[in-house]
């Protein structure tokens, strides 16, 4: 077995350990309500894009919940790709599932508090999930007539087709509109774990018992795969952490929330542009976006093309 001596290696080995050095602040975490405060507004709404009809409920209901009933303020819940048919009822015919999960999308917005809007792409009877011509101009267009203040899309790093080009079409959403102020909140999703988060959201009992109900109105799916057990483990296993960097650490330089009393955490990844993120191979369309918006000449697109790169390398070879 051949190895090289440590000073023949040495430059390899300091580019090794300095790419973990640069790869984020540690255990960097602060409370979303703070980031929130100056970006939402009775015309600025939080906006939950789902790929499919229960992902606002798993990734995401107690935020919605608060800020929708507890504050008062827009919420809405879009529903990217309706249409879905994995129902477990197959006495069912196609079309009837298909008003089954969409009736149980609104069901769950109701429970929430939030707007229920669903935009039935074509992509999602196109291979890999891309979106057509038209698929692009109606999400530009939305954006442009919400002006969504803070929006929440899934990982780029996520296994599911769906959510990787929901979070292209994000990216699309808010380049065509020129919309440099909203934040972007990546939120945690069974197919994609947040690989750094740095922002959480503490909820009490009543948040996760409106958490149970949320997933809950999604009868089809509890017996395919039950998440209420599974998200209260870890939105409890997330507020431990939670505490314990409250004890040894300053999170973000601010003192802790005072109230104990909460039992869970739901976590998110604020984004901000990051350079590197925006050249991988592939490249992260949300970053990508962030940073052609960054330029002085961003602005509303004067046309929307089914070409979009972002898009493309996200949707992938083929649709999971």
């Amino acid at each position: 077995m051949n190895t090289s001596s440590p000073s023949t290696r040495q430059a390899d080995y300091d580019a090794l350990l300095k790419a973990a050095a640069g790869s984020g602040a540690h255990g960097h975490l602060v409370d979303v309500r703070e980031a929130l405060r100056p970006v939402l507004g009775p015309n600025r709404p939080l906006v939950m894009l789902c790929p499919h009809a229960d992902d606002g409920a798993i990734t995401a209901a107690c935020l919605m919940h608060e800020y929708a009933i507890r504050r008062g303020l827009p919420v809405v819940e879009v529903l990217v790709f309706a249409g879905e048919r994995n129902v477990a009822a197959p006495w069912l015919n196609d079309q009837k599932k298909v008003t089954m999960r969409e009736a149980e999308f609104r069901l769950e917005c109701n429970v929430l508090g939030a707007e229920a809007v669903c935009w039935n792409l074509e992509g999602y009877r196109q291979p890999g999930y891309y979106p057509t011509e038209t698929d692009v101009k109606k999400v530009v267009d939305w954006f442009a007539k919400r002006r969504p203040g803070a929006i929440i899309v899934p990982p780029a790093n996520d296994a599911h087709a769906a959510h990787r080009v929901t979070r292209a079409l994000a990216a699309v959403g808010l380049l065509g509109a020129g919309l440099h102020d909203t934040l972007v909140m990546t939120g945690w999703t069974p197919w994609g774990p947040l690989p750094q988060p740095n922002a959480y959201f503490t909820y009490d009992g009543e948040g996760e018992r409106t958490k149970e109900w949320a997933i809950h109105c999604h009868a089809s799916q509890i017996l395919l795969t039950d998440y209420t057990q599974y998200c209260s483990h870890l939105g409890r296993a997330y507020a431990a952490l939670t505490r314990e960097w409250a004890e040894g650490h300053s999170l973000a330089g601010r003192a802790h929330r005072t109230d104990d009393r909460f039992v869970g955490v739901e976590l998110f990844e604020l984004e901000t542009y990051d350079p590197n993120r925006a050249t991988n191979t592939p490249p992260d369309p949300i970053h990508v976006a962030l940073g052609l918006l960054r330029e002085p000449a961003a602005g509303p697109a004067p046309a929307a093309t089914p070409t979009t790169t972002s898009a493309k390398s996200a949707s992938g070879a083929a649709s999971a």
